[in-house]
């Protein structure tokens, strides 16, 4: 089967998606991060979701935000078909719609891994269903008259809805479970700029390396050094964002090996770091 692409080209051009899946899988079975925010509601089945260096426990109603700097990798440890609701939302696009009362995108900006979780009442649940069948019919008709302002208008009174029961959810209630690669998470966040091997890593949690290795794919299905890696790329993408160059991004987030760095960025993301800094500017 081809590897997908960790991060959805499209994503660039495409001011939001909306896409109904059923699957045995997720679509992109590493972490990963993407342009856009993504809302993720679980339509039936039962999945773990890792966030950061923090993990959900998520059953079919459940909804999950996750913003454009956050890493993340669905596991589905069953092994059943699952269906799961997805919207990407540009969030340039969204920006001038929010006021000084309605902040449209209050629900993303957190800490990274916090509160990602949102509980859903059951007619919250149904009318947001009921919301994203409209939007993604909209889209799948989008030649037909009205279903641009059908589309936008549903988007925007989605994300409103997502606001008030994320707000009312509140922090602590929606709580990650312990995990055992959370401490190799943790080391790896609060050392990402310095060079780290296998043995140093183990050596600083006294833990046996291959112990070390087993634990943390075990939990996770990834390696530690593909964590390491889409981590860099990451923070990557944000010292670009804030006007670094190429050069500068490359030796701040870790990489130091400017050739690497390049390979790693494009084959992460499917764009050069160059392109991805022009893309966004």
């Amino acid at each position: 089967m081809k590897k997908e692409s960790l991060y959805d080209y499209s994503e660039f051009s495409e001011p939001f998606s909306c896409d109904f899946t059923t699957s045995q899988a997720a679509g992109n079975v590493d972490f990963h991060m993407h342009n856009s925010h993504e809302i993720y509601l679980l339509l039936d089945g039962h999945i773990q979701y890792f966030v950061e260096n923090s993990c959900y426990e998520m059953n079919a109603g459940n909804l999950i935000l996750f913003s454009n700097h956050e890493i993340h990798k669905a596991i589905n440890g069953n092994h059943e078909p699952f269906t799961r609701l997805v919207i990407h939302v540009n969030p340039a696009f969204i920006r001038p719609y929010c006021t000084s009362n309605t902040n449209l995108l209050d629900c993303f900006h957190r800490d990274p891994g916090v509160n990602n979780l949102v509980l859903l009442s059951k007619p919250e649940y149904e009318k947001l269903l009921a919301m994203a069948q409209t939007l993604n019919q909209a889209q799948k008709n989008h030649c037909s008259y009205g279903s641009d302002l059908t589309a936008l208008t549903t988007l925007l009174q989605i994300l409103i809805l997502i606001n008030q029961t994320w707000k009312k959810t509140g922090l602590g209630t929606t709580s990650p479970r312990p995990h055992k690669a959370q401490a190799i998470m943790r080391y790896i966040d609060k050392n990402l700029t310095a060079p780290m091997t296998l043995d140093s890593i183990s050596n600083a949690l006294s833990l046996d390396k291959y112990y070390l290795s087993h634990l943390f794919k075990t939990e996770t299905e990834s390696s530690i050094f593909q964590y390491i890696v889409v981590k860099r790329v990451a923070l990557a993408k944000e010292l670009l964002l804030k006007g670094h160059t190429v050069s500068e991004a490359c030796h701040l987030s870790g990489f130091h090996d400017y050739s690497n760095f390049i390979r790693t960025f494009r084959q992460t993301t499917g764009c050069t770091p160059g392109q991805f800094k022009r893309l966004n500017q």
